[in-house]
């Protein structure tokens, strides 16, 4: 990669910002941790958490949201399963049986969710990208998740009867099965996936302007994390192969992704030796790519709108838990 033309000033600020944070020194956002974007379902009280699941039995990302698509149950940023661990979790302190219908009353609604090829959408019965099969911050990853300790009624679920316990494994072996089909091939290689793939094509897809159909480091690493989990199958361990090889032939090193006062800029520095990824890749090329909200493909982060760079994480340490 090219060094960003700075004016000295600016480059010795970035540089002497850099010394601060560990080395190399990239922008990551720790794992586990509520941000502001989180769905209300983090935070609101368990009676709100009550009060606002809704008559299909999922929740809204946003409580105070009454109209349109983000009015609708939804699986993104943390909603529903959040509020459907946490119901789970107070009936065992209670023995509430509020709490445990609740709950399984969430859990219907995912299982209700569920496409027929294992997909979940963003948003239920919505419209535009929301109808996309939707990897996006691990978001079908962690429905998954939760349904496959309802189906093993693991830690707060041992509440949980057969019945829906055995739909809740038909439904995680349904969304492997997606999760395999999903898997993008080029040149008849298996490479790794897209933040979000078309319901009907399973090809990934476009969802925000600066979310473009592309090759996702980010998401496939909790995929493939996944995956791990089940039991091995030829098409399972040639699909982690497959994807671990390919976070492997596109890390950087060499680089510095650095915060300045109001900017991201990267910055070239051979002795970095420790990878980093890009969050999105070309498809067929592996080009590290960056969109602004124009919806055009850039393949330097410098060349997208300031607002853009600092507002979304583009690089990231992902993968370094999968591979060496």
């Amino acid at each position: 990669m090219t060094m960003l033309n700075l004016k000295k000033g600016t480059l010795a600020a970035a540089l002497a910002f850099s010394m601060i944070l560990s080395v190399p020194a990239i922008l990551l956002q720790p794992s586990g941790s509520v941000y502001a974007a989180d769905a209300s379902g983090t935070t609101a009280s368990i009676a709100d958490v009550i009060k606002n699941q809704q008559s299909d039995g999922g929740w809204k990302k946003d409580y105070s949201v009454t109209s349109g698509d983000w009015a609708k149950s939804t699986i993104d940023n943390k909603a529903t399963y959040t509020e459907i661990r946490r119901l789970a979790a107070e009936f065992k302190k209670t023995n509430n049986s509020q709490y445990s219908a609740a709950a399984i009353k969430g859990i219907n609604f995912l299982l209700n969710m569920q496409y027929a090829n294992g997909g979940f959408p963003q948003i239920y019965q919505s419209s535009g990208y929301h109808t996309h099969i939707t990897y996006n911050d691990n978001a079908m990853i962690n429905v998954v998740t939760l349904l496959d300790e309802v189906a093993n009624k693991k830690g707060d679920f041992s509440f949980i009867d057969s019945t829906l316990a055995s739909k809740s494994k038909q439904a995680v072996d349904k969304a492997v099965d997606c999760l395999l089909k999903t898997q993008v091939t080029v040149g008849g290689k298996l490479t790794v996936w897209g933040q979000q793939h078309d319901s009907a094509t399973l090809k990934p897809a476009g969802a925000r302007a600066y979310e473009v159909p592309s090759l996702c480091a980010n998401e496939s690493v909790g995929i493939v994390k996944f995956l791990k989990t089940r039991s091995s199958t030829t098409a399972i361990a040639a699909s982690i192969k497959a994807a671990e090889d390919w976070f492997k032939a596109v890390k950087i090193t060499g680089i510095r992704v650095v915060k300045t006062a109001d900017d991201v800029v990267v910055v070239e520095d051979s002795s970095v030796t420790t990878p980093i990824w890009a969050r999105f890749y070309e498809i067929g090329t592996n080009k590290p790519i960056f969109v602004g909200r124009d919806g055009v493909v850039k393949y330097k982060l410098s060349d997208i709108d300031q607002e853009r760079r600092t507002g979304y994480s583009w690089y990231g340490n992902w993968p370094s838990s999968v591979v060496n």
